[in-house]
């Protein structure tokens, strides 16, 4: 079982770009290796991108490395180009080993042949042969920032993370006041058997873990959220005559009030899951009451979540991050494929 402050711990090793997608059991955290090989392809996907590279081990055998790296959401949403990743070229890799002995690696950092140090989120440089972390490249934005001033208006707007700030990402990281039916549950959780590294698993209210921008539209009566990550949609019901339908689902049924400038989100019938990446788990109890709160000037947005889950959870209790606005993001198509 993963205590918190081990949890803590494994998010400090494996960067802060992985946080969102766990690699518990996968990738050993606290050990980072060197593979030194020749590109053999590039594919940018989400939620994480893959390359292979051409290792010659000791017996002069060519073997082919699988390198996973950070999503191409997660990376045009902090602003990195990624060209400087060439097929053909030979790159020195630095990750966290494979646990289940295979030729694999989560990619932290990559030297380049410039001499240069890309890395996919990690905030220190790794390479002192390197120049000392500097990211090669940065993403053109194809959205209109003038646009998106114009035709902003209160919460209806597009909102970012940014991710370098821990008290903005994760917003779950552990000491939760589980009970004993959710300690005994997160005992069972198997990680190499998790569901959530497969797309469109995520849903109420690990959703709102998402690094990656989120946007408030109107709809008739309703408000609907649109989230980049596996292209998700919440709908927030505003009417207070909204019936329910029948059933669970990964967003459950919400409804939604303001509290002057604060959008208030009641959400429940939310299919049973997991609580976060690390096997919490939750069930089809499960309550959430978010609270959107933005500043006067709208260019930042408070985010307090409060749970209730009587059987996983000894008492509510209440997480809290915040979005930015940065009127030159746009929520992008997510094109997920599986890892699996």
């Amino acid at each position: 079982m993963w205590h918190p402050a081990a949890l803590l711990a494994l998010l400090a090793f494996t960067g802060i770009a992985y946080a969102h997608h766990s690699q518990v059991g996968i990738f050993g955290s606290d050990e980072t290796i060197e593979i030194t090989g020749i590109i053999k392809s590039v594919s940018w996907r989400n939620p994480h991108g893959q390359i292979l590279l051409d290792v010659t081990d000791e017996d002069g055998n060519v073997v082919e490395w699988d390198v996973e790296t950070a999503s191409i959401s997660v990376l045009r949403n902090r602003g990195v180009e990624s060209s400087s990743i060439v097929v053909g070229d030979t790159v020195t890799m630095a990750g966290a080993p494979s646990t289940r002995n295979r030729p694999e690696i989560l990619a932290r950092s990559v030297l380049l042949p410039s001499g240069y140090e890309f890395t996919f989120g990690n905030r220190d440089a790794h390479f002192p042969e390197g120049k000392a972390g500097r990211i090669v490249g940065r993403a053109v934005i194809e959205a209109n920032a003038e646009e998106a001033i114009a035709n902003a208006d209160g919460i209806f707007r597009v909102w970012s993370t940014i991710m370098s700030d821990p008290e903005q990402f994760p917003i779950f990281k552990g000491g939760y006041p589980l009970s004993e039916a959710g300690e005994a549950g997160w005992a069972e959780w198997n990680p190499r058997d998790n569901v959530l590294l497969k797309c469109g698993t995520k849903g109420q209210p690990l959703i709102m873990i998402t690094p990656l921008p989120i946007e408030f539209v109107r709809e008739g009566d309703d408000i609907v959220m649109r989230i980049e990550e596996y292209d998700s949609i919440r709908r927030i019901h505003m009417s207070p005559d909204a019936v329910a339908p029948p059933g669970h689902t990964l967003m459950g049924f919400s409804r939604g009030r303001w509290e002057g400038t604060t959008l208030v989100v009641e959400t429940d019938r939310i299919a049973a899951g997991y609580f976060d990446h690390h096997g919490v788990p939750q069930s089809d109890q499960i309550r959430t009451v978010e609270r959107f709160m933005p500043t006067e000037a709208y260019d930042r947005l408070d985010y307090s979540l409060t749970t209730t889950d009587p059987v996983n959870f000894a008492e509510p209790f209440t997480l809290a991050r915040y979005f930015v606005w940065k009127p030159e993001n746009s929520v992008h198509p997510y094109e997920c494929l599986d890892r699996f």
